[in-house]
């Protein structure tokens, strides 16, 4: 993978970019960069891990995407050098993708619902290119793994989603890194056997080892949250099921509703992008935790 060097003089000069509180970003600093050199614009992503464990695992993840990156589509914003400051490896760059971070597409109560849920098909149409990568290329076991909102780039002007944030993917015989859905107090516990578990004291902190379903699993919770307005990954067992129940008052079909139990049932986890178009903008409304509570006072 190609090394950038700067000078610490030079990264002082670095602006950092001001991310929205919708976005999550907990492992890394962000900011411009540009150089005479390069016609592209990029960002620096300054990692708060810069030795050990997390961080070797971070280089290898980069070089696994760099040398893989011909079977990906131009969509996945791959990093495309290692940048030291005064010597020291510190980050890396990445493509600037101008657009709305989709946290914020899907928190905008503005926002046309036809065009969130447009971006949310788009994330599993993406999905299901990954596993047809896997089938048909070398690249048989690459996973986003920390897949959530705030991991995706709206552009506007060509109405495409950018997957960003792929340093934290499962790729090659990578450490499992954190994610925001995959964690000990998530509905990803409530199926023994289902979802492969990283070792009780995993060097790298990912609790969970990508694969198919987990990102399933994710997706599912990223629509969830959508509609719910609040963490729905946070529900136990019993309280997802009395939701899934509430959901089919609304009129969720029992395509829909079977799809959504796949994540907490010991079957293949379905992908559920293609149900997306039945809903209306009144369940979505109806769907939201707020109006869900004032329903069940009710009853």
């Amino acid at each position: 993978m190609k090394v950038t060097s700067i000078s610490r003089k030079a990264f002082e000069r670095l602006e950092r970019m001001q991310l929205s509180r919708n976005v999550r970003n907990t492992e890394a600093v962000i900011y411009d960069y540009s150089t005479r050199l390069s016609p592209t614009q990029k960002v620096f992503k300054k990692l708060h891990h810069q030795n050990g464990p997390v961080f070797g695992n971070k280089l290898f993840t980069l070089e696994m995407l760099d040398s893989n990156k011909d079977h990906l589509p131009p969509y996945f914003c791959i990093p495309d050098s290692l940048v030291t400051v005064g010597g020291v490896v510190q980050g890396f760059t990445l493509p600037k993708i101008e657009g709305r971070n989709l946290a914020d597409v899907l928190m905008d109560s503005k926002e046309p619902v036809e065009n969130q849920i447009f971006y949310l098909k788009k994330v599993g149409q993406m999905l299901e290119q990954m596993e047809r990568i896997r089938k048909n290329t070398s690249l048989t076991d690459m996973f986003i793994s920390d897949l959530h909102e705030s991991n995706f780039i709206v552009n506007e002007k060509n109405h495409e989603l950018y997957v960003i944030d792929l340093d934290s993917c499962k790729i090659k015989d990578n450490q499992p890194s954190p994610s925001k859905y995959l964690t000990p107090k998530t509905l990803v516990n409530a199926v023994q056997g289902k979802y492969q578990f990283a070792e009780k004291d995993c060097p790298t902190y990912g609790y969970v080892v990508a694969d198919e379903n987990s990102d399933l699993f994710c997706y599912t919770m990223m629509f969830l949250n959508y509609v719910y307005g609040e963490n729905a990954a946070n529900l136990n067992l019993e309280q997802y099921y009395e939701y899934l129940s509430y959901l089919r008052k609304i009129g969720y079909s029992e395509n829909f509703l079977n799809a959504l139990q796949t994540i907490v049932i010991p079957q293949k986890n379905e992908n559920i992008s293609q149900y997306l178009d039945e809903l209306t903008p009144e369940q979505i409304y109806r769907s939201r935790e707020s109006v869900y509570q004032h329903v069940k006072k009710r009853v």
